[in-house]
């Protein structure tokens, strides 16, 4: 079973890795699809690890209203850590974040109001439109928007993607998107389906 400080540690861990955490994220418009879900490869130096971000139900936190976006994180150790956002209004910014809920296997869920409140000023990131492209991911044609942001940090945004919309983020902690969809098991790796119908069976 993992303490509060392991807990903490591994929070600090992801927040460094900027995979957890909206500081890393440049500022693009969410795709608010309720039950979307996108799943993502980062590439680290250790080898590459799996990130799944899902469209939850809209909720509120005292008075203000959001939209809660979830990330399930693989990590060998422990399983599937998830942490858990309640974003206001149509980015996932440090100042948007109403609440933040995370979640250890084996560990009861810890609740942060408005975790990233006092960074948002210094960790604010707007982009530089570049330029509109198409990108194939798992078989679909998707229309992206090339943005690039201060400190080297480059991102591709697309509005069929549900969460986050990203497809790809690149810098010093670079991720691409592997799979996105509606319903379903976003960790269910899918096959490709055969090129001809399978023959039918002889009675």
């Amino acid at each position: 079973m993992m303490g509060a400080a392991a807990l903490l540690s591994l929070l600090a861990v992801l927040v460094q890795a900027q995979v957890a955490t909206p500081q890393g994220f440049p500022e693009l418009p969410i795709v608010p699809r309720e039950g979307g879900w996108a799943r993502y490869e980062a590439l680290a130096t250790d080898g590459p690890s799996r990130f799944v971000v899902k469209v939850g139900a809209p909720g509120r936190y005292q008075e203000k209203r959001g939209r809660w976006l979830e990330m399930e994180i693989e990590v060998p150790s422990s399983g599937r850590i998830t942490i858990q956002f309640l974003v206001e209004g149509d980015r996932f910014g440090s100042n948007n974040v109403l609440l933040m809920r995370a979640t250890i296997p084996g560990e009861k869920s810890r609740e942060t109001a408005e975790p990233f409140k006092k960074d948002a000023a210094k960790s604010r990131r707007e982009g530089k439109f570049l330029q509109k492209t198409t990108e194939t991911v798992a078989g679909k044609t998707l229309e992206v928007l090339e943005y690039t942001f201060s400190g080297g940090i480059t991102a591709e945004w697309s509005a069929a993607v549900p969460g986050l919309g990203l497809v790809r983020m690149g810098g010093e902690n670079p991720f691409h998107l592997v799979d996105f969809g509606v319903g379903g098991d976003p960790w269910k790796e899918r096959t490709t389906p055969a090129m001809f119908p399978a023959p039918p069976s002889r009675k």
